[in-house]
This record gives structure tokens, sequence and C-alpha cells, in this order.
């Protein structure tokens, strides 16, 4: 079985040591419903996909913690990434 997986955001890490997630505005409506649970402090886990990987299939899961967030750009940190595709975005529990 071969599953496309579509990128809805990519994560870039930024200037001040934290990480940026842009989620594309065409996929807000999917978090939006979990967007409203976000502050300052959250625990959550991003699924994403290196660029630089070999294997397709690869995906990693990252534990971060929401610093801030405006619109569809998330600043977090604990997550070693940069130019990756974010998957997904889920509240840790």
């Amino acid at each position: 079985m071969n599953l496309k997986i579509k990128s809805i955001g990519v994560i870039k890490r930024s200037s001040s040591g934290f990480t940026d997630i842009l989620i594309y505005s065409d996929f807000e409506r999917i978090l939006s419903k979990i967007m409203i649970k976000f502050e300052k402090g959250t625990n959550l886990l991003v699924v994403h996909k290196n660029h630089m990987s070999l294997d397709d299939n690869q995906v990693q899961v990252s534990d971060a913690e929401l610093i801030t967030w405006k619109g569809n750009l998330l600043t977090v940190k604990g997550i070693e990434a940069d130019d990756d595709s974010l998957i997904d975005v889920r509240l840790k529990k």
C-alpha cells in the first residue's frame, strides 16, 4: 500500500532559538477546534516529515511546548526541526 501524505504547513527554525510552525491557510479549519484550547505552555505533539530523510515513508513525532500563537503561526520550543513538512498538530494529554 502506498499512501501519499499531504503537508498542512511548514516548520522553520527562527533566529530567536524557537521554532515557527506555519499552518497553510487552506488547513486552518482542520485545527481550529483544538486551537481554541491553546494557551502559553500547552504541550503539543507535532507530526512532521524531514525533507532530508532517505525514507519517503518515515515521519517524526515531536513533543513541543507552545510559546505564542497568532492566527496560523505557532511559535514553539523543544522541537529539533527546520524546513520540515508539517503533517499534524495535536494537544498532548
